[in-house]
């Protein structure tokens, strides 16, 4: 039943206008939409946006996790624009203030219900973006939140999009430590240092493109992490 209760609003369309586009850091672009009408969802969960006619070469819907949390009553994506883009991601650079893009959702699995005591999330590159959402969600709603949420954030060009608010976030709250981390090496040793520590008390998160999260399930899996302790969200078309 979960399944199909987490699938059911991609079937609903909603019509959001562009209101704000700015540059996070280095290629990452952040795209800020409102809606006419209140949109519901759980902190972690991913939108398609699609562009109408004509077809864009490529497909005209991309996925996008939602940054913002559910009460800010706005839709807030980031995404990476490279110097040659996809049809896609081209016209998405595009807009301007005041355009419309339909989206479907938000859905998925990517949320927390029943919070543990810790959870260890753990992003690559611009996987980051549905922690966001998720730290926001845990300011809000301190009852029930983990008492330890332990962020591992890879990037290997040091790139981190949302450090500032992250970093603020971490000295006001005594619930988020942050590592900022480039090397591969360094973020499997903190993997065994955190699952060695929480074992199969805590939550593990894995967002990020698909052969980094299948490399951490597996890395999670040999330290004797059982799989209903571990939910992940692939980011097509990323290495």
């Amino acid at each position: 039943m979960g399944f199909f209760r987490d699938l059911l609003p991609a079937f609903k369309k909603h019509k959001i206008v562009l209101v704000e586009k700015r540059q996070e850091i280095g290629n990452i672009i952040t795209f800020v939409f409102k809606s006419e009408e209140k949109i519901h969802w759980k902190a972690g969960q991913h939108g398609i946006l699609t562009f109408g006619r004509p077809k864009l070469e490529g497909g005209s819907w991309r996925g996008f996790s939602i940054a913002s949390h559910p009460d800010d009553g706005i839709i807030l994506i980031s995404t990476r624009v490279p110097d040659k883009p996809s049809a896609f991601k081209s016209a998405l650079a595009g807009l301007k203030p005041g355009d419309a893009i339909t989206m479907r959702g938000p859905f998925g699995p990517f949320y927390i219900e029943a919070s543990p005591k810790s959870v260890v999330f753990i992003a690559g590159g611009i996987g980051i973006t549905p922690y966001r959402s998720l730290v926001l969600d845990f300011i809000k709603n301190r009852d029930g939140a983990p008492e330890n949420v332990n962020l591992l954030y890879i990037d290997d060009k040091g790139e981190y999009a949302y450090k500032d608010e992250f970093d603020k976030i971490s000295s006001e709250n005594g619930f988020l430590k942050v590592n900022y981390i480039v090397k591969r090496e360094e973020l499997t040793e903190r993997i065994k240092e955190f699952s060695g520590k929480y074992r199969n008390e805590a939550l593990y998160f894995i967002s990020g493109s698909q052969g980094m999260v299948k490399a951490v399930k597996n890395l999670l899996k040999e330290q004797g992490i059982g799989a209903k302790n571990i939910k992940n969200e692939i980011f097509i078309g990323y290495k």
